[in-house]
């Protein structure tokens, strides 16, 4: 598998700048991500919650700002979810290799919400690196394979704006062709002309204010958590060992257990901010 590292560049967010020490992963694989000590990667300080990097980062309005179409067809922004603690993860329905656990992982961490009390308080996102594709109706489709949950959304937009906003958030996707002969789980059928996302397998939770508070990279592991059956049998070699062994080749990984401290611990310092 295919690693590249994304460029450094002038103007890259605080974020941008922790991620560029990180591995662009291959397709939708999480690769072997290494965390950084964010003190070291951005000059600031950062203190580890279990696992990943704490933070204090404004969002670029562009970001904050950027039209988003969830499952349902409802718009809102980032921006409109100020007031809530939000978990962001990037994803798309076409992913053979790691999107399907991240979703189990935030769809867990998300139940978990629901059963202490924080329903309308916390809101799990996961913004599409594919929105060309990912459209409300494939969106909906897949959200019906883990059972939909009022706090769990999936989003798309404008493709260019998609992206613009996964950029200022330091972000790099890449369109690449796939390694493997893609077969739709949602029709059946095979898909021509096709091709893969290059992305970083991250989750971000953005603090009431709107202010990034949090962020981890590496592979979901999501062991122990039963894949929809026809996600998983969309998964491709990679897609199979990955679920199995998240950890191999030394890869960094993240549960839906660590998001949920990272959750908590947002919750506890900003005390609504």
């Amino acid at each position: 598998m295919r690693h590249t590292a994304p460029p450094r560049r002038r103007g890259v967010p605080l974020v941008g700048a922790l991620l560029a020490t990180l591995v662009l992963v291959a397709g939708c694989a999480g690769g072997s991500a290494h965390r950084q000590d964010s003190q070291a990667a951005t000059g600031q300080s950062a203190t580890t919650v279990t696992t990943g990097n704490t933070m204090d980062q404004k969002v670029a309005a562009t970001a904050a700002t950027t039209r988003l179409v969830d499952q349902n067809g409802d718009a809102f922004t980032l921006r409109s979810l100020r007031g809530k603690t939000v978990v962001l993860a990037p994803f798309l329905t076409f992913c053979q290799e790691t999107c399907p656990m991240t979703t189990a992982n935030l769809h867990r961490a998300a139940e978990a919400a629901q059963g202490r009390g924080t329903a309308g308080q916390v809101v799990f996102l996961e913004l599409s690196v594919d929105p060309q594709r990912d459209t409300v109706r494939r969106m909906k489709a897949y959200q019906r394979l883990y059972g939909a949950l009022p706090d769990w959304r999936l989003a798309t937009g404008n493709p260019a704006q998609v992206l613009a906003l996964w950029r200022a958030l330091g972000v790099s996707t890449e369109k690449t062709r796939p390694q493997d002969t893609v077969r739709d789980w949602l029709t059946g059928t095979l898909v021509h002309h096709s091709y893969d996302v290059h992305h970083q397998d991250v989750v971000m939770v953005l603090g009431a204010s709107g202010r990034l508070r949090w962020i981890t990279v590496g592979r979901p592991d999501a062991r122990g958590t039963r894949l929809p059956t026809g996600l998983h049998a969309f998964l491709n070699e990679e897609g199979r060992r990955n679920y199995a062994h998240p950890n191999a080749d030394g890869a960094d990984s993240w549960t839906a257990h660590d998001v949920e401290q990272a959750v908590a611990a947002v919750r506890r310092q900003t005390s609504g901010g």
